[in-house]
């Protein structure tokens, strides 16, 4: 289904096919996070984040056509803050090595959770990592940047006037309920209308790639409780997104306007 110029959402996985650019987007694979959360709270989850990943890349890589050659990661690769966990020295080189299969290059878009990316070394030039990429008509940036003006502001001119700002960090997700109870939560594309406060661009909210991943209820939140410095600001009408949900197993659903659909949510 294509939400965007250019921009595919593909076998309902979360994650898109960037044509102009021949590449494959994710964000938010957390990896790492099972040892985190057992060294957090004592809650132990069975080792699986790594293998989900995998398929999940493969299904999104079989979907696409033709094959794209560039990998986009928008950031957040690993999930601890102040250092490499044992299970990320391990899982991270692995989950790369295994990309690196099916893709020529691979581009780390840092986010906040992306320090001591020592085990990165290996791979050369094959992997990149950058603060912010331009990608065509395409700015992406992790979401957590709070000089997001500035950044916005370096983008040339010309590409302003047509541009999509893409980000992740938010995790959107969208509850799904009825009025006896049951509850679902799928994870979400947002797609925003053409701000002029940020020079005629879009922004794009990406959902996490990892399976274990929270998020933001975003047909509940409130705008002062997004996570997003640039979600929080006046120049993004964040009620009036547009909400694309993805399941594996149901696809791709397509949701009204935040504004509309919460009116709904609520009184639930």
């Amino acid at each position: 289904m294509m939400i965007l110029h250019d921009i595919e959402l593909i076998g309902g996985v979360p994650a898109f096919y960037l044509r102009a650019g021949s590449a494959l987007c994710i964000a938010d694979l957390h990896l790492g996070y099972e040892e985190a959360l057992m060294a957090s709270s004592g809650i132990a989850l069975p080792s699986g984040q790594l293998k989900d990943v995998e398929h999940k890349l493969e299904v999104a890589i079989t979907n696409c056509e033709p094959r794209p050659w560039r990998l986009i990661i928008n950031g957040d690769l690993k999930h601890v803050f102040a250092e490499s966990s044992r299970q990320e020295w391990y899982e991270v080189p692995l989950f790369i090595q295994f990309a690196l299969q099916y893709f020529r290059e691979i581009i780390l878009v840092r986010g906040n959770h992306d320090t001591y990316l020592g085990p990165l070394k290996r791979f050369g030039s094959r992997v990149k990592i950058v603060n912010t990429l331009s990608c065509h008509d395409f700015l992406f940036m992790h979401g957590h940047n709070r000089d997001f003006d500035e950044i916005i502001s370096s983008f040339s001119e010309g590409q302003r006037s047509r541009g999509t700002i893409v980000i992740a960090h938010e995790h959107p997700i969208i509850v799904l309920g009825d009025r006896v109870g049951a509850r679902v939560r799928l994870p979400c594309f947002l797609v925003g209308e053409p701000s002029a406060a940020l020079g005629g661009m879009r922004v794009v909210v990406m959902p996490a790639f990892s399976p274990l991943a929270g998020g933001t209820p975003v047909n509940l939140a409130s705008k002062d409780e997004f996570l997003s410095p640039i979600l929080r600001s006046p120049e993004v009408d964040t009620d009036r997104m547009e909400v694309y949900a993805v399941d594996e197993a149901a696809g791709i659903m397509a949701f009204p306007h935040l504004w509309r659909w919460k009116r709904v949510s609520l009184s639930l």
